[in-house]
């Protein structure tokens, strides 16, 4: 539930800047109006799907971890890692800061 929440809070947010960028160019209540439409329009279905996809792939992740460590040890690795694919995305997307380039370079300590 935890990833499907930040997920679906990622993606809503990165439509929402995108779409900010176009408010200059038409009236402010004919954009507000165009822009609560285009997101309903898009999360809709979006979010109809999106927690089918994300326990999907949590399932497939769930039981590569267990094969691979175990059941509890594969589970918590497996929800391990999907923070940090999100905590990378959310990093980029608040502060333009690439965590992968942070990790690899042992620079992690400046930005905790």
């Amino acid at each position: 539930m935890s990833i499907t929440i930040l997920t679906a809070n990622l993606l809503t947010t990165a439509l929402g800047s995108y779409l900010v960028t176009y408010r200059n160019h038409v009236k402010p209540l004919t954009f507000t109006f165009l822009g609560m439409a285009v997101t309903v329009l898009i999360f809709y279905p979006l979010f109809a799907r999106l927690e089918l996809w994300v326990k999907g792939l949590s399932t497939k992740i769930v039981k590569k971890g267990k094969s691979l460590a175990g059941k509890y040890l594969g589970l918590f690795l497996a929800f391990a890692g999907a923070m940090v694919v999100l905590a990378h995305f959310y990093a980029k997307m608040w502060y333009h800061v690439n965590l992968w380039g942070v990790l690899v370079q042992g620079e992690i300590g400046k930005y905790l």
